[in-house]
């Protein structure tokens, strides 16, 4: 009777030799060239199928298709992305805004989290009215070992950290995972590497589901999104979009828009109507230089 081949998510994995982890253990896994080297190279986040060889060894015969795939650092099936901010340093809300459309373009759920609420202020408050009908908006301290918010979000997901530096990302992580501090002296909050590790990323298991040890840069840049469509990635303003005169106003110079309305009269944010315009204009100037 021929053994049934098994599935599992990568975990790890360096020239050619992946950690796979199924529900019957962890396994050390190899792979054919046509597997490593063509289109669907085989990435950690990836759900793979695998023939058991002897002890923990296995060959993997299958990759299975993927949600979404991210650039930098490289990682598949991503269900959950924490945009952190902090009071320090200044919120960059522009920045949250590019992570936000990246995060609904590759079926991500973007959670922000208002991070160092120790040093108190406002942010949280300012957070959830900007984003509250958007995103969940929740609140922690990293320096109070205080992460309890996003263990909910972990638990069978894999979840990925974005943000600008010194906002607490890699201190967030540490929290949530001790051993991955003991194992690499921390992870750094400049680089968002451990102080002993390789530049590979890799899948750690917590709260019940995965966390990336490295955090989502690509997420920061906006470049697989036409200027015509990067409207389509606000749920807000999509909303607010069927009161517009024309059904493809993109919210910038056509008359009678609903959604410039709404920013001016408060219903919406004019300072997010305001990045968006920006956005727009970067993602236009983008293609007149690539055309």
């Amino acid at each position: 009777m021929a053994k049934q081949n098994l599935r599992g998510i990568v975990v790890k994995g360096v020239g050619g030799v992946f950690n796979v982890a199924a529900q019957q253990g962890k396994f050390v896994c190899f792979a054919p060239k046509k597997l490593r080297y063509n289109d669907l190279c085989i990435l950690i986040g990836d759900e793979v199928e695998f023939e058991r060889l002897h002890g923990n060894k296995g060959n993997i015969v299958e990759v299975l298709p993927r949600k979404n795939k991210l650039a930098r650092p490289e990682v598949a099936n991503v269900d959950v992305c924490f945009i952190v901010v902090a009071s320090e340093p200044e919120p960059d809300f522009y920045l949250v805004d590019k992570v936000l459309v990246n995060c609904f373009h590759s079926a991500i759920e973007p959670v922000i989290v208002v991070n160092k609420t120790d040093l108190g202020g406002k942010l949280a408050e300012e957070c959830k009215v900007e984003y509250g009908k958007v995103c969940d908006v929740l609140e922690t301290s990293a320096e109070n070992g205080n992460a309890d918010a996003l263990v909910p979000y972990i638990n069978g997901h894999v979840a990925c950290f974005a943000g600008q530096s010194a906002v607490g990302k890699t201190s967030l992580l540490n929290a949530l995972c001790p051993t991955l501090a003991e194992k690499t002296g921390g992870l750094s909050e400049k680089s968002g590497r451990g102080t002993h590790t390789t530049r590979h990323a890799s899948l750690h298991s917590v709260c019940g589901g995965y966390v990336v040890d490295t955090c989502g840069f690509s997420l920061c840049d906006i470049t697989d999104i036409r200027s015509d469509e990067l409207r389509l990635y606000l749920d807000d303003f999509v909303t607010a979009a069927h009161e517009c005169k024309f059904t493809s106003c993109t919210h910038t110079v056509e008359p009678d828009c609903a959604v410039k309305k709404a920013a001016l009269d408060g219903t919406l944010s004019k300072a997010r109507y305001d990045r968006y315009l920006e956005e727009y204009k970067e993602l236009v100037e983008a293609e007149r230089n690539k055309y």
